[in-house]
């Protein structure tokens, strides 16, 4: 049966198995699949540049519905976890054990692919001993790879909400109504020039508040009033697009509930693989047989470039990811 239910009362209670998330990463990381490509596939004025440009254009927003995700998922974990402050490094080493390795993957890869090709065209490589310490923190961004630069967000957000979901557990209408605005002010400081995360935390937020309206957490009037004053927020920096992604994607979070194919549930579980390896595949791909076609070939080019990304995403999501989620299951919390 395939029928859209409406905030049904196990949703509403924080029970559901928000199938709905798989669609929602599959469309994030389709998009930003979209916008690096598209960058390749509009140069030079092709038939189809115009369409291609709106990718490059709109796809970067697929990173605006990750972060909501990631600030409505990680507070639902966390609660059904049954979390407290005590398993703070727990929790840490979890999202460490979960993320990192096929991080560390996909940099070598990366790496690796870098070099080749800049042997190849007798170019310099870029990289350093130093650059290549730093990027295994998230400190250096490989010019081949300029995805990895959310990662240093969304390992900061994980610092944050260990902490900031405690004091929502214990004192959620104070904690929603006091910091969630402070945080905004916050942000709108010198701090977002030391702390990446500062510039995008209200969809972060965002997500958090969700959390709470959608398991019933604090006072639905307080949480409300405090979406609206993100959702103006945002509307104040003037990220007109940003605002109507992020918000569409916590409407279809709270308000969908439907049954996902297979194809979009598979999407949905190798997002972060994709993720991850799409530009160092796909674009070098791009990047080398845009010379030796014509540019009626080009939506073929882009299409190639997308299957052949997806497939060694999921040979990739086998090979590190996979084993890094389970691993990162075994640990739990002590009670």
């Amino acid at each position: 049966m395939n029928k859209v239910n409406v905030m049904n009362k196990k949703a509403i209670k924080g029970e559901g198995s928000l199938d709905i998330l798989y669609v929602l990463r599959a469309i994030a990381v389709l998009m930003v699949c979209f916008c690096h490509f598209g960058k390749v596939a509009s140069i030079n004025g092709n038939n189809f540049s115009k369409l291609f440009s709106y990718f490059e254009k709109y796809g970067k927003y697929g990173v605006e519905i990750f972060f909501v995700i990631s600030g409505f998922v990680i507070p639902l974990s966390l609660s059904r976890g049954k979390y407290t402050i005590e398993n703070y490094p727990k929790f840490l080493l979890k999202r460490v054990v979960r993320l990192h390795p096929p991080y560390i993957a996909a940099l070598i890869l990366t790496l690796t692919i870098m070099f080749i090709s800049y042997k190849v065209r007798h170019v310099v490589y870029p990289e350093n001993v130093l650059s290549i310490f730093q990027s295994l923190f998230y400190l250096h961004v490989p010019s081949d790879n300029p995805v990895f630069w959310t990662l240093l967000i969304e390992a900061q957000y994980y610092l944050f909400i260990g902490l900031f979901f405690t004091l929502i557990t214990r004192m959620p209408k104070f904690s929603i109504l006091v910091f969630v605005p402070f945080f905004l002010l916050f942000s709108m400081t010198l701090v977002a020039d030391y702390i990446e995360l500062f510039k995008f935390i209200e969809y972060f937020l965002m997500g958090t508040v969700g959390y709470c309206l959608y398991s019933k957490t604090g006072d639905k009037y307080i949480n409300n009033l405090v979406l609206v004053l993100i959702l103006s927020f945002i509307t104040f920096k003037g990220n007109y697009v940003g605002l109507f992604f992020s918000f569409s994607t916590l409407v279809i979070i709270l308000f969908i509930n439907l049954k996902v194919s297979k194809a979009i549930k598979f999407l949905g579980i190798i997002s972060y693989s994709i993720y991850l390896i799409h530009f160092p595949i796909g674009m070098k791909l791009m990047n080398f047989m845009k010379p030796r076609i014509n540019d009626t070939s080009m939506p073929l080019l882009f299409l190639l470039a997308l299957i052949v990304s997806i497939a060694c995403s999921w040979v990739f999501y086998i090979l590190f990811e996979a084993y890094s989620e389970k691993l990162s299951k075994k640990i739990k919390y002590t009670q």
